[in-house]
């Protein structure tokens, strides 16, 4: 049973017509209108389950509550909208009649609103703290009875040192790895750090988070400028949305699977239902074609915890995933449009890469969804948007998917290593799957082919696999500390920074610190130089008395006698054109 207490300076109420098929029947009297002044209203909802001590709780907590505030006027007022879990009518009216009955016994002035009405109301409530309150009442248990509090488990008692040493932070054996891996630079550049808490998931420090983000920025500011409608979908859904999809079936076992009010459900591990559900929410026209929906969706994957490998292999990772909705006319040009996306963005990372395209195993077409006509289409798009380029590509035949063929991008790193990061999928079958349609042009209904990409594919490895390209000297616009300010001497710390706080002026978003410690300026230049920082100003006595700057760049090259403006025009173009 729930009940909500409103003391009233007065209620108005009136039955209008019936609510339900048989409601209780009403006198002359009470089918008009009725006011009760200074009135302890009790808005009420009886529910399954609830019984004799249920209605007793209620009856000792209104009195309660009424004795608190001085009320002798009581209105029992049917509410059901305070419940989704109601009695049968007949229970509800006999429950309420009860309560009635007692408090009338217990010298209350007691007015009980019609069940089973539509009506129109009006109260004024008091304002006070107690004027409003909500309660809950459950019937005890048969075994709570008998063993009264006794009944209660016992709060259980753990020991934190040894749940806290079991999950500390795993140290991490370096004995195998290179200098560059990025599990080593991770910790020496304070970026990130793992927990067996959250095991194959990022903690993400303020420096690694900067670096996201800054990727983040970027991918929104081409995907702006491309037309791309970005989205966010849910974490977690029902299980018939992973069958209509496959995956419940396909891929369940790699899923984290979860329950909730009796519905199996699933933690996503990739976002293209969600995709496919938004297009979906109205009816399409192939004027609205082609419709470009971008996401960043962190999605979860059960892995063994023997193949995690810092970014490289996480549960827990986010995909800068598109899901472009096109008609077959519309295909070219925007397998053309994902090329040079691709390229404009891989192209900012210095990166090598190589195109291959999969196709279908001629020899056994009826393994493969859609049409014949549709599959060469695809094929020949995706070769003729990389001629139009003139990039080289390879062809592997019968390694498309059965749903499409995909065009797939091995970026090569400063160690020779082939990355697969960048993928383009054609998909013939998830959108029948879902019965996706859009009006031609004659309005007649057609389905839609998909087009599945992601650019970075997950930000975590991209992001492990640019640390270790990069040996940690990241560009300037995606450096953590962009500029460090040094004082040679004690000295020249005013000096120090009065430049520091003219920076900040100039440029309020630059990354900027400073180390004004008692150590010697050599120390200082090699505490920058393991942050890897890429420009360190260090200010001496000639700096101060000509007014201008020693820029010390991260190569270990030193200018001297740089005016401020020219320093400043210098980082604001740098950032500005992400070089």
């Amino acid at each position: 049973m729930k009940i909500l207490t409103l003391h009233c300076d007065y209620i108005r109420f009136k039955p209008l017509k019936k609510a339900i098929k048989d409601p209780e029947k009403l006198t002359e009297e009470r089918l008009k209108e009725i006011i009760v002044k200074d009135a302890l209203v009790i808005l009420t909802a009886v529910e399954k389950g609830d019984n004799d001590e249920t209605v007793r709780q209620m009856i000792q907590s209104v009195n309660k509550t009424a004795g608190e505030v001085k009320a002798s006027n009581l209105v029992l007022y049917p509410y059901a909208h305070i419940s989704s879990n109601l009695s049968d009518p007949t229970t509800a009216l006999e429950y309420l009649t009860e309560a009635e009955h007692v408090l009338k016994k217990e010298g209350f002035n007691v007015t009980r609103a019609p069940f089973g009405y539509y009506k129109e109301f009006e109260l004024k409530v008091k304002g006070h703290p107690l004027s409003e309150l909500s309660k809950e009442f459950k019937p005890e248990s048969s075994l709570d009875k008998k063993l009264g509090k006794e009944a209660k488990e016992p709060e259980e008692v753990y020991d934190t040192s040894r749940l806290l040493k079991e999950i500390s932070r795993s140290k991490l054996d370096t004995s195998k790895l290179k200098e560059n891996d990025h599990r080593i630079l991770g910790q020496k550049l304070d970026l990130f750090s793992f927990n067996e808490a959250a095991p194959g998931s990022i903690f993400w420090h303020n420096n690694g988070l900067i670096i996201y983000n800054e990727l983040v920025k970027y991918w929104r500011e081409v995907h702006q400028k491309a037309n791309y409608q970005e989205v966010s979908t849910p974490q977690i859904y029902d299980n018939k949305l992973w069958k209509i999809s496959g995956h419940w079936n396909l891929y369940k076992d790699n899923m984290f699977l979860t329950e909730y009010e009796g519905r199996d459900s699933g933690v996503k591990p990739m976002n293209c239902p969600g995709a496919m559900l938004i297009f979906k929410t109205k009816t399409r026209s192939y004027k609205e074609l082609p419709l470009r929906l971008s996401e960043l969706g962190v999605v979860h994957r059960k892995e063994l915890s023997g193949v995690l490998s810092g970014l490289f292999r996480a549960i827990k990772f986010t995909q800068d995933d598109a899901h472009l909705f096109c008609a077959e006319e519309h295909l070219e040009s925007e397998i053309l449009n994902v090329i040079k996306l691709f390229k404009e963005m891989l192209d900012k990372f210095s990166f090598e890469y190589v195109f291959t395209i999969s196709v279908r195993n001629k020899e056994k077409k009826d393994k493969y969804l859609g049409e014949d006509k549709v599959w060469k289409t695809a094929e020949g798009a995706l070769a003729n948007g990389l001629k139009k380029l003139k990039l080289k590509y390879s062809i592997e035949e019968g390694e498309a998917k059965f749903y499409g063929p995909s065009l797939d991008i091995q970026i090569k790193d400063s160690l020779g290593r082939e990355w697969q990061c960048s993928t383009l999928q054609l998909d013939f079958n998830t959108p029948s799957r879902f019965e996706l349609e859009y009006a031609d042009k004659d309005n007649k209904s057609k389905t839609p082919i998909v087009l599945h990409r992601v650019v970075y594919g997950s930000l975590e490895r991209f992001i492990g696999v640019l640390l270790e390209h990069l040996n940690g000297n990241f560009p300037l616009w995606l450096s953590p500390i962009q500029v460090r300010i040094l004082d040679f001497t004690e000295r020249n710390t005013k000096a120090a920074e009065k430049i520091l706080k003219e920076l900040k002026e100039a440029l309020p978003s630059l990354r900027l610190d400073s180390d004004f410690s008692s150590t010697s300026v050599s120390d200082k230049v090699r505490g920058a130089s393991l942050m890897k920082i890429p420009y360190v100003l260090v200010i001496g006595d000639k700096e101060e008395q000509n007014k201008t700057l020693a820029v010390r760049s991260r190569d270990g090259k030193v200018k001297y006698g740089v005016k401020m403006d020219y320093f400043v025009s210098e980082l604001k173009d740098k950032i500005e054109k992400r070089s």
